[in-house]
């Protein structure tokens, strides 16, 4: 219920500022206007795949910040797991999840016309969340811990404000103890497919 409710979510949201963003943009978008040195607010949702103590998930970025130029932006993020994983650590049935909050910087290193590649990094924190097979309760948050990541993003500029982008890096933890879980479980290289609206 919780993936469908997501993804479903997820998919309006592209699709609706998606539309909106051709109407305003494409009509009129030229490559050389990304050279303008203007600001503008910027609104980016992602997904992609990582793995979790040796198994699949997938996870969600949102992001809100400001692009001060065509070579540097800025902001906040929020990240979480769509799919529950299980913890292979104990005996009992037992799913984790978790979310994180945080910041990051976008410095771009190479601009041509549509085409751009990016360097992200981001530093937050967050909890781990866990819930025993017959909880009712549901997940109940029992670690709290830091995360960096790091990665390399090609850009494809659509319209004048939507861009995809496509790449993946490593995502690091500290700070994880509980249920005999470490920060290597959870240490890992990921992909990613980004969806970027700009002012």
């Amino acid at each position: 219920m919780k993936t469908k409710l997501l993804t479903s979510i997820l998919m309006a949201l592209t699709l609706a500022v998606s539309s909106h963003a051709e109407l305003q943009g494409s009509q009129d978008y030229e490559p050389g206007q990304a050279e303008k040195s203007e600001w503008s607010a910027l609104f980016g949702v992602s997904g992609g795949n990582s793995l979790i103590a040796r198994d699949g998930t997938i996870f969600m970025n949102i992001r809100i910040g400001i692009a001060l130029n065509p070579y540097i932006s800025f902001g906040a993020y929020h990240s979480s797991i769509m799919s529950n994983v299980k913890n292979p650590k104990v005996r009992h049935s037992q799913m984790i999840d978790y979310h994180a909050f945080g910041v990051f910087a976008e410095p771009t290193v190479y601009r041509n016309g549509f085409f751009s590649i990016s360097l992200p990094v981001s530093i937050g924190g967050g909890e781990v969340d866990f819930m025993d097979k017959g909880d009712e309760d549901g997940f109940k948050a029992e670690d709290g811990f830091f995360t960096a990541d790091f990665s390399a993003q090609f850009n494809f500029r659509m319209t004048k404000l939507f861009e995809i982008s496509i790449g993946g890096g490593y995502r690091l933890f500290a700070g994880i103890e509980e249920n005999n879980l470490k920060n290597k479980d959870f240490r890992s290289p990921f992909g990613e497919l980004r969806f970027t609206f700009k002012e």
